[in-house]
């Protein structure tokens, strides 16, 4: 794969980090997601050494290969079968990826769309009827995890020829999600959702100038990038414009999110989330311990002194809740310093009069070794129904496994290095903060499992600009323990 001189700017940014930064403050019952295989950021191997698997070219005689895909998405590339080349660069690798595909075992792929409020419903109908109308599904993330517990899915670690290790497969899914040694659902360059799902921070690079913000690119390469300065810098663009006394949609604020992602989004930048997944067979309720309560207290302050946050989901705001994207304006428009969104923006707003600048979500403090990035749970991933005829597993698996290479060396650079870094990009340090973003995602429980609506629970208490979390984990721990229970029960069943 090509190299941009990004890679280079990365390498200088990593130099920096290992020299400014000291040992990870975690809490001690907490196992360091630091001891896992990190994600290499995109482009950072050499394609010559990125080998084909060992996969046999079987003749399918020309099956056709049903592939279910939730539509209506409001963002990201949902599709996974184009039918032409129309010259939008990760489409027309895709195409041509399905066409290897396809004449290499002589099969026909077809997209079957499905409307995402209906998808789980279809599988699980389709599931009990046994009639095989899918062979490979992509549900959203929290689709598969509603899907796996009762049966739905197939172990993808059973199946011959698929091996998460590759390096064209997203290693922290497993790492995050995987429980009991069972593997439901897959990432990676099968599909550019998960790399487009990574939640970032996009900073506007005309208020940054007007208000004289230092240099977020220096603070993210020396380390300094906390919670406590994104606290401070924020809060430096807040105004009242009309002069009502009155902070509303007309005024100016430090940053707007799209609900409370950036509550969870803060958490997972902090490394300190709700639920922590210590092994395949145990997940602990992290909400007790001391340091967790200690990042509330920052983002409680955060999120609410000073009305510098514009968050929809807090009812004194009152925006629409039909009008979505509408309070995105207050960052197109240059009324708001910071976005919290998906990395998928960057194309959205590609448009955009105002240059804008990309970041990842602060650390907890300067002892914190790495930046973390959350994946949103309706990112797509790859699954297969578990009706699947056991004689159809090694063709199914070959197929899934070779899409996925094949999209390492067609769709990531397509995505990557043409469309994200060339087009939706506007400076080579985004570029570089993006290394950053991709080599440390997590797919957190918080997201994905909630056992107990304890996100809901969390996000709600600080909107309410209250830390009640000892109250809250006193309360909920046993239910907890029990959802834990009995989710880990079903999987080892």
């Amino acid at each position: 794969m090509k190299k941009f001189k990004h890679l280079v700017l990365a390498a200088v940014i990593a130099s920096l980090l290992l020299f400014s930064c000291a040992e990870n403050n975690k809490p001690a019952e907490i196992k360091d997601p630091e001891q896992s295989t990190e994600q290499p950021p995109p482009g950072e191997e050499e394609a010559a050494v990125v080998k084909r698997p060992d996969i046999p070219g079987n003749d399918f005689g020309g099956r056709e290969i049903k592939i279910a895909v939730p539509t209506e998405t409001l963002w990201g590339y949902d599709t996974v079968c184009p039918e032409a080349e129309e010259g939008e660069p990760v489409y027309d690798a895709t195409f041509r990826r399905n066409r290897i595909i396809e004449e290499r075992y002589n099969v026909n792929l077809k997209q079957i769309g499905i409307d995402f409020m209906q998808f789980e419903k279809a599988v699980k109908n389709s599931v009990a009827a046994q009639d095989g109308a899918y062979d490979i599904l992509f549900p959203r993330i929290y689709q598969a995890i509603t899907l796996a517990p009762d049966g739905n899915l197939y172990d993808l670690n059973r199946m011959p020829y698929i091996d998460s290790s590759n390096i064209w497969w997203d290693s922290t899914v497993v790492r995050d999600c995987s429980l009991a040694g069972r593997a439901f659902f897959l990432a990676g360059d099968i599909h550019m959702y998960a790399y487009d799902g990574t939640i970032v921070l996009f900073f506007n690079k005309i208020m940054h100038a007007n208000h004289q913000v230092e240099n977020l690119y220096q603070l993210v390469a020396e380390g300094k990038w906390t919670i406590d300065k994104f606290d401070e810098l924020m809060r430096v663009s807040v105004a009242d414009l009309n002069g009502d006394g009155i902070m509303s949609f007309e005024d100016r604020f430090g940053i707007y999110t799209p609900h409370d992602v950036i509550t969870l989004s803060l958490l997972t930048g902090a490394n300190s989330n709700i639920f922590e997944k210590i092994s395949e067979t145990e997940i602990i309720f992290n909400m007790g311990s001391e340091k967790f309560s200690s990042v509330i207290d920052k983002i409680v302050r955060f999120m609410n002194e000073g009305d510098a946050v514009f968050n929809p989901s807090n009812s004194r705001w009152k925006v629409p809740s039909a009008e979505w994207g509408y309070a995105s304006k207050l960052f197109t428009e240059d009324r708001a310093l910071f976005m919290c969104e998906v990395v998928d923006c960057a194309r959205r707003y590609r448009f955009m009069e105002s240059d804008f600048g990309i970041i990842p979500f602060p650390k907890y403090d300067e002892n914190q070794k790495e930046y973390y990035s959350l994946v949103s749970a309706d990112v797509l991933a790859v699954s297969v129904p578990s009706s699947m005829p056991e004689p159809d597993a090694e063709m199914i698996g070959s197929l899934i496994e070779d899409m996925a290479f094949e999209g390492r060396n067609y769709i990531l650079p397509a995505y990557y290095d043409i469309t994200l870094l060339r087009k939706n990009t506007r400076d080579e340090e985004s570029a570089a903060m993006l290394d950053i973003i991709f080599r440390q995602r997590k797919y957190a429980v918080d997201l994905t499992y909630n056992f107990n609506d304890m996100r809901g629970k969390v996000c709600a208490m600080v909107n309410k600009n209250q830390n009640e979390v000892a109250s809250l984990y006193e309360k909920n721990s046993d239910k907890v323990q029990l959802a834990i229970d009995k989710l880990l029960d079903k999987y080892t069943d």
